[in-house]
């Protein structure tokens, strides 16, 4: 009777089929709130138990169970999870589609550690090694013959220890201080004492403290000194005493100093780990890379750890070491995948030695790490641009804008590849809301001007240079680009403003020569023309375009030698530059004269054919 009982046709097939879907959708919400920890993921994987529990209950029990209650099963139990599932089955086919790689369902939430990493915060803190000389072993120590004086003294360590094992350290400094002064002769009392200070951020106080433990125990801070008659109770407390000393000098911004007091502790223990790390930090301090890379490596040889490694690894990039600093990275991360700051790096890093391919491994790994760092997926699309993945660069740009519509530089890298398929209003579009974004950039202004020039759009193109000269003021292509412009409109007294104002921030670029003199010639004013075109020729001799202009001067002005002087050297160095003579302007009074025909004589068909 007791196995007929649990026969299933006696139970409420429907109500257990809805169970079984909510035991099926409580495992996924279990996984869910374990990758996404958060109150909304924990309180409805909460509630998704109870239904649970209550839906198991009522079909075990053979509960004669009423619409509503089964209503309120489905809908918490049923309908809730499975909106959490198709969103996030949703949200990963987006990300497959941007990525063109494979994604979880479910994705971790972004770890709070990727601050980024520098130089100054590696040194902000110095590694600690020991902390106090506990209680019993300060008591071993205590040279008192009165007995009562030892157990009063004894007692009061006690209580004092255990306000340090508590961290209450100002209380326990206040202590201490009385103790040092009852027992000035203890090393043990005064190491302690300083100890304290430090921990108390009192710096000058305890190294105070701990030259005069020094002293107590017949050392100097230099490592010299006459030692103790004891040696064997004091040696542990030695190397101590050196690196306490050390904290505090490092501290105080006393990098050198500190460094000496870590390297005699390092004397006495052999190899200490903490030792090497911190004088490695002094020198980073310092700016002497190269000896806090020796420590660095030192130190992982003895004890291997990522933060150190990738502090090696930035020192490495610094100092132009790509190998060294790529294996150093590639080491991180196949330990330690979820490394953020460490991918970021190689990011960088591959993108300096165009390993287009790696880097692009590197930025979908940060975006899996990261999904909501629109910056990783704006130089996603960089990466996959340069591979040639046109469509897959733009997704991710898309992406990227989505996440962060005023990224100005990923709006200007959509704009360029619009420009580039021949969609002028879409690039147009972008450039304005790249302009309007976080970042008001020189090149989103070259280019929309740019674009306006290809399409005779001349006065819209002035107009933005206008803009970024005021906005980029020390920019010499901007100036310079606006007095070219300006040429076009044969706006000479204008152009030659621009080009005034990019000679002041660039002199030693012969276009800009050139083209301020075409502005004077112009304007007739063929002497500063002629300056100008031979300030050119000073850095670049041989250039046939300025030879050229001089030429033009020169017929302009009536100096029928300089004329053909100029224009010989030019042609000689561009015979193509005959044509040109031939049909300018500039040198229609002279198309008769034997030399200038000589000069621009063409090839005749028979020598055309020999060549």
């Amino acid at each position: 009777m007791g196995l007929l009982s649990y026969n299933p046709a006696n139970f409420n097939v429907s109500l257990a089929f809805i169970v079984l879907l909510v035991a099926a959708l409580s495992v996924y919400m279990g996984i869910r709130c374990v990758r996404r920890v958060s109150f909304v993921t924990v309180g409805f994987f909460l509630i998704q138990m109870c239904m649970l529990a209550s839906g198991v209950l009522a079909v075990t029990n053979r509960v004669m169970t009423i619409p509503l209650y089964e209503l309120m099963l489905i809908v918490p139990g049923v309908i809730v999870p499975a909106v959490f599932l198709i969103t996030d089955y949703l949200k990963m086919k987006k990300r497959i589609k941007i990525a063109n790689a494979d994604v979880p369902l479910i994705e971790k939430l972004e770890k709070p550690s990727t601050r980024e990493w520098s130089y100054e915060d590696y040194i902000e803190v110095s590694e600690e090694w020991k902390s106090e000389v506990p209680a019993a072993d300060v008591v071993k120590h205590l040279a008192v013959e009165d007995k009562n004086l030892k157990t009063n003294i004894t007692r009061q360590l006690t209580k004092v220890h255990e306000l340090i094992e508590g961290k209450e350290y100002k209380r326990a400094l206040d202590n201490y201080i009385i103790l040092s002064e009852i027992l000035s002769g203890n090393p043990f009392i005064a190491y302690n004492t300083g100890w304290l200070y430090y921990k108390n951020k009192l710096y000058d106080d305890a190294a105070e403290y701990y030259r005069e433990a020094l002293a107590l125990i017949g050392e100097r801070p230099d490592g010299k000194g006459k030692k103790v008659k004891n040696e064997e109770a004091v040696s542990f407390l030695r190397p101590m005493i050196y690196f306490g000393y050390g904290l505090c000098l490092y501290a105080k911004n006393m990098y050198e100093m500190a460094a000496n007091q870590f390297a005699l502790a390092q004397n006495c223990m052999g190899e200490l780990w903490e030792s090497e790390i911190n004088i490695a930090r002094c020198h980073i301090a310092v700016g002497e890379l190269d000896k806090a890379q020796e420590h660095i490596n030192t130190a992982l040889k003895t004890r291997d750890d990522n933060k150190l490694r990738f502090i090696l690894a930035k020192i490495c990039y610094e100092k132009n070491q790509e190998m060294e600093c790529k294996f150093h990275l590639e080491t991180i991360v196949s330990k330690d995948p979820e490394f953020t700051e460490a991918w970021v790096l190689l990011g960088e890093l591959y993108r300096k030695c165009e390993d287009w391919n790696s880097a692009q491994n590197a930025y979908k790994n940060l975006i899996r790490l990261v999904p909501d760092n629109a910056e990783y997926y704006y130089l996603l699309g960089i990466v996959q641009r340069e591979l040639g993945k046109t469509e897959e660069a733009l997704s991710s740009l898309k992406y990227a804008t989505g996440l962060m519509p005023g990224h100005s530089r990923a709006l200007y890298s959509m704009a360029s590849i619009y420009d580039a398929q021949g969609k002028t209003e879409n690039a147009i579009e972008c450039l304005f809301n790249s302009l309007n974004g976080n970042e008001k950039l020189e090149m989103a202004y070259n280019l929309l001007a740019e674009i306006y020039i290809a399409n005779d759009r001349i006065n819209e193109a002035i107009h933005v240079y206008e803009k970024a000269a005021r906005l980029h003021t020390h920019s010499y292509i901007v100036h310079y680009n606006l007095g070219i412009t300006l040429m076009m409109m044969r706006r000479y007294d204008e152009a030659i403003d621009a080009f005034k104002k990019a000679h002041k921030i660039t002199s030693d670029d012969p276009p800009l020569y050139y083209n301020w003199a075409s502005a004077a010639i112009g304007l007739k004013n063929y002497s500063e023309a002629a300056r100008l075109f031979k300030e050119g020729l000073k850095f670049r001799p041989d250039d046939d375009e300025i030879l050229y202009g001089l030429a033009r001067v020169s017929a302009l002005s009536g100096d029928v030698d300089a004329t053909m002087a100029f224009l010989k050297q030019a042609i000689e160095i561009n015979p193509n530059l005959k044509l040109r003579a031939k049909s300018s302007h500039d040198f229609a009074a002279y198309r008769t004269y034997p030399e200038f025909m000589e000069i621009t004589r063409l090839p005749l068909r028979e020598d055309r054919k020999n060549a």
